[in-house]
């Protein structure tokens, strides 16, 4: 089981999802009491009657805290004070008024005790060590409480690591149950002679970026994923097989890049012109095929693509790089230069598009025929200054992402 994996999933859920999993990893357990939404409260409001306690007069509250981590370069140190939070608290200190000086009784002995004995909150933070947890996150919402003089006898935080870390067999039983159940709501669709009717769950719009025409976030919906993905990856080597164009190629490139590419990517500009023939080795204007945005770096990375032909010939019995391989690899290089230069950079930071040092990508060919040490040496020593990728190995890594998939949900592949 492949616990990153399971965190990254949680990330990408939306706050609908993200409750609904919750809901149904609290009540995955060996207990009786059962976790339930608690709408005096609010949205996000949960709470258990402790079964030990006389009549359920006993109870641990949790809160859902689902912030928009996304945007911020250091998630832990997120602003855990929430307006919607403390909303929340009020209502849970009027809720309890009266009774916080009264006393439930917990068995076995019917001995006092507190009617809140409990309260946690349950965030989507991810990647935050225990240390840094306990140092920096629970000491602000300790804060909140003190704020509403709330003094639950136990009180902690819930996110998607302490998930993950505690009880990975639970949160993959959960994951799984979720995407089957898909609880976002019905999608119907009408096409030609035919029509469907299929749930559907809400991803995250950070993690799908924004419309080119609208700068408006896509906010997209998981359906049957797994057979969408397949017909994905076929299409793929259709075009590839065939030896589609270059246009071909970037089209369905920038319809799918999140899934030939992975989800790190959150924006795609292309056929971007560089009118700098100032800066150009032949004095030409230039024209970007793919500039897509790395979410993990935070910078821009550029991507020429070229069609699927040989990348390697014979020269006395000794593979080498072929020509065109070659010429595209001085064609990103120049490209390189002209993104460098200051005067370009302002340009594009005034289109929206702000880079640093972009990362350098062709994408040409297909994997050739010889022993894989070989290829391996070509390409380590041939170009160390950016990244080669054949389309076969493209295809592969669409494959691996959706055999995670096929394990993540439980269905086989």
């Amino acid at each position: 089981m492949d616990e990153r994996l399971l965190k990254n999933l949680l990330c990408c859920l939306s706050k609908n999802a993200f409750e609904a999993f919750v809901l149904i990893f609290f009540n995955d357990n060996e207990t009786r009491e059962r976790f339930e939404p608690f709408p005096e409260i609010g949205d996000g409001a949960f709470r258990k009657e402790l079964l030990d306690s006389y009549g359920g007069s006993i109870h641990a509250l949790y809160l859902l805290h689902f912030a928009p981590v996304e945007v911020f370069n250091r998630p832990k140190d997120v602003i855990v004070y929430d307006p919607t939070i403390m909303g929340k608290l009020r209502r849970i200190a009027d809720h309890y008024k009266g009774k916080m000086g009264q006393w439930g009784m917990v068995s076995p002995h019917l001995v006092p005790g507190k009617a809140l004995n409990e309260l946690y909150f349950l965030n989507n933070f991810a990647n935050i060590t225990e240390s840094e947890c306990r140092e920096r996150i629970i000491p602000r919402y300790r804060k909140m409480l003190k704020t509403r003089k709330l003094n639950p006898k136990i009180y902690g935080v819930g996110c998607c690591d302490s998930f993950v870390e505690r009880s990975p067999d639970s949160v993959d039983k959960a994951l799984k149950t979720l995407l089957s159940q898909k609880p976002g709501g019905l999608r119907i669709c009408f096409q030609e002679e035919t029509h469907c009717v299929e749930r559907f769950s809400y991803q995250k719009s950070f993690f799908t970026g924004v419309s080119r025409h609208t700068r408006q976030p896509y906010e997209p919906v998981l359906t049957d994923i797994l057979t969408a993905k397949e017909e994905v990856i076929a299409e793929f080597e259709r075009l590839i097989r065939k030896g589609a164009k270059e246009s071909e190629l970037e089209n369905f490139i920038r319809a799918h890049y999140n899934d030939i590419f992975g989800a790190r990517y959150d924006r795609i500009e292309t056929q971007l012109w560089l009118r700098f023939p100032e800066h150009d080795i032949g004095g030409k204007d230039r024209r970007l095929d793919l500039f897509l945005r790395n979410s993990v770096k935070n910078d821009w990375e550029l991507f020429e693509v070229k069609r699927p032909v040989k990348v390697t010939r014979t020269y006395r019995d000794a593979p080498v790089i072929a020509h065109e391989v070659s010429h595209a690899v001085q064609q990103v290089r120049n490209y390189a230069k002209i993104l460098a230069q200051d005067s370009v950079k302002k340009q594009f930071a005034k289109e929206g598009i702000e880079y640093y040092e972009p990362s350098l990508n062709l994408v040409i060919g297909r994997t050739p025929e010889i022993p894989l040490r070989q290829w391996r040496w070509l390409m380590n020593t041939f170009a160390t200054d950016l990244r080669i990728f054949t389309f076969d190995e493209l295809v592969t890594e669409m494959e691996v992402r959706l055999r995670d998939l096929y394990r993540i949900t439980g269905m086989n592949s």
